[in-house]
């Protein structure tokens, strides 16, 4: 007796384990909570309404923020065309937002910012080349937000504000643009037809303006009430003196997010990224900018920057996710709440 009475113990722990197991795997996969749902706030998934910040990579550069019941979308390149894997969200999919902050203007960052903030009435913020495509494209002028990054433009929500500084575009160094470009064609084949006219109307919705390279890259620095803070730039260029200036008055942030594209091999593309991350100086690093644009770019394998963080700047954890997949924190401790990867 005393032996199947131990047996029914066993049977009993192993189905309380079981339970906690199945417990555990609703809370990873509880479409109610903004920091294991998949869909994003913006398409009408749960927003964190606590002491939680929400990051969602959405293809590209874009990336989503939710805090406290608000939403706010950097850079809106959704329609990615055909022959470009598809994110899980399109534009008409898009039903709240605060705010979009585009870092420049080229058709890889805005292409969808102004059917989006006009049919949301919400303030789009861009620099000169940005603003002046948008205005081309109806955005009115109280939607169309101008800044120039050189100083005061900040932008206020519940619990947080967004600074405006300028930043530089990428530079690119060695072989052409134009000899990748073959190269990948080599590889994938000319569009058809119909790809090539669905690309070339993604194409018009972004600006080719010189300007974009020089006065028309932002960087966005988000600070939380609290002093936990996090920056987001779309092009990793050469550091500008307002970068500097910048960091020089607030020292560090917990979060950074920077472009990793540009360049088409790790030699040259680790340096600009990585000197941009030693000068914003974080505690977590989420890349930007890294995923294949059919014909232009190819996915770009981050672990050689990984690698470049654990020898030279060890402190700097990277978290790279998928599309959607949310990366939570909280603000107050700081700390890395949730992450798949």
């Amino acid at each position: 007796m005393k032996g199947r009475l131990s047996l029914v113990g066993v049977f009993a722990v192993a189905l309380v384990a079981t339970a906690a197991r199945a417990n555990d795997d609703r809370d990873r996969d509880d479409s109610r909570n903004p920091c294991t749902s998949i869909v994003p706030a913006s398409m009408g998934g749960p927003v964190p309404r606590d002491d939680k910040v929400v990051l969602r990579w959405l293809g590209c550069s874009n990336y989503e923020l939710s805090y406290r019941g608000q939403v706010l979308l950097f850079d809106a390149y959704y329609d990615r065309g055909p022959r470009n894997r598809p994110i899980g969200l399109l534009p008409d999919q898009v039903t709240r937002a605060d705010a979009i902050f585009l870092g420049h203007g080229h058709f890889d960052h805005m292409s969808d910012a102004a059917s989006i903030g006009v049919r949301l009435n919400i303030p789009i913020v861009g620099g000169p080349p940005t603003s002046e495509k948008l205005a081309e494209q109806g955005v009115p002028d109280k939607l169309n937000k101008r800044v120039t990054g050189q100083g005061g433009e900040r932008f206020n929500f519940r619990g947080f504000h967004v600074d405006a500084v300028l930043g530089h575009h990428s530079v690119l160094a060695g072989p052409s643009l134009a000899d990748f470009r073959t190269a990948i064609t080599d590889e994938i084949g000319d569009p058809t037809p119909e790809e090539a006219a669905a690309e070339a109307k993604i194409l018009a919705r972004g600006t080719s303006s010189p300007d974009v390279i020089t006065i028309g890259t932002i960087a966005f620095f988000v600070t939380f009430n609290n002093g936990f803070r996090l920056v987001w730039l779309d092009s990793a260029g050469p550091i500008t003196d307002f970068e500097r200036e910048y960091m020089a008055r607030i020292r560090r942030t917990d979060v950074a997010i920077v472009a990793y594209q540009g360049h088409f091999v790790q030699e040259t593309q680790i340096p600009p990224t990585f000197s941009l991350v030693q000068l914003f100086n974080p505690r977590y690093y989420l890349p930007a900018h890294h995923d294949e644009i059919a014909g232009i770019f190819f996915d770009m394998g981050i672990e050689p920057l990984f690698l470049t963080f654990r020898e030279q700047m060890p402190r700097v954890k990277g978290v790279s996710p998928l599309y959607r997949e949310p990366v939570c924190f909280n603000v107050e401790t700081r700390q890395l709440v949730h992450s798949e990867h």
